[in-house]
């Protein structure tokens, strides 16, 4: 629930943000040039360091901007630019186009380019390439584990205690920024900013998530979106699907690892660990 609402107040504050930045960078452009004009024609200093302070204020409102369109165009770092461009900051809209997929062809080579025919395509074609042929033989599965070794009593007790704190803030800090978040919208950037406000409730629903053997529906949920490979992008094959998973969920995830990590040598020889 209160996922819910963190996500809707976060859209509702992204909007507020980016219109008011938008306003005063308009109004700073306007002082800008009225300032050099002053400047200009009177030698005045105070109009001098006036316009200073005002391009100053510009480039950090511009800075912020740039480090937004950085993150969702993929870009890593810029090194050599005076001012961010028109050109560069379309690079983010270049970046979502060439992730449309804009049709496809079918089994048959038939071309499909209605929205509906191409989720079906999509669709049917990673449910044939995933679809799992095993089947499960209970019998053979128990014989094959009796002969396997086992953690010590104490190393499983280890291993079942409530997770902590600690272990979820080292996971969290182990976690690199600049991710595409999943269906909640919630960033690595995020919970590592607001950590201690959420910590003890982000413990409480995993640890209840550990004794009753089910995660909430929004650990369990992830977008799936798929990225273009090289060859002809009207073929499925040449798109790579990527699920986009929630950051608690990774958290959990990397809390977890980290404490089998412990206990892997108890079954598994060293050089199988790596």
């Amino acid at each position: 629930l209160w996922k819910g609402s963190i996500k809707l107040l976060s859209q509702q504050h992204t909007v507020n943000v980016t219109r008011d930045i938008a306003g005063s960078i308009r109004d700073l452009e306007m002082s800008i040039v009225e300032l050099e004009r002053l400047s200009d024609s009177t030698g005045n200093r105070e109009y001098f360091e006036a316009l200073k302070s005002k391009k100053l204020t510009l480039a950090n409102l511009l800075e912020n901007k740039v480090q937004g369109a950085l993150v969702r165009s993929r870009i890593q770092d810029i090194t050599e630019m005076d001012a961010p461009s028109g050109f560069f900051f379309s690079l983010e809209r270049k970046h979502g186009q060439r992730k449309m997929i804009h049709s496809l062809l079918s089994d048959t080579g038939q071309h499909l380019s209605e929205p509906g025919q191409i989720r079906r395509r999509a669709v049917e074609f990673y449910r044939s390439l995933f679809r799992s042929e095993h089947r499960e033989n209970d019998e053979l599965l128990e014989e094959f584990c009796e002969e396997l070794p086992q953690v010590s009593a104490e190393t499983n007790l280890e291993l079942e205690r409530p997770l902590s704190l600690q272990e979820l803030h080292t996971a969290l800090l182990g976690m690199k920024g600049r991710k595409s978040p999943g269906v909640d919208g919630l960033t690595v950037e995020f919970y590592k900013a607001y950590w201690e406000l959420l910590a003890q409730d982000v413990l409480d629903v995993f640890n209840e998530s550990l004794s009753t053997g089910s995660l909430p529906l929004s650990c369990r949920r992830a977008v799936i979106t798929l990225l273009p490979k090289k060859g002809n992008l009207q073929e499925i094959k040449n798109w790579r699907p990527v699920s986009l998973l929630c950051t608690d969920y990774k958290i959990l995830s990397k809390a977890l690892a980290t404490r089998l990590g412990k206990a892997m040598e108890q079954v598994i020889h060293r050089d199988q660990t790596y």
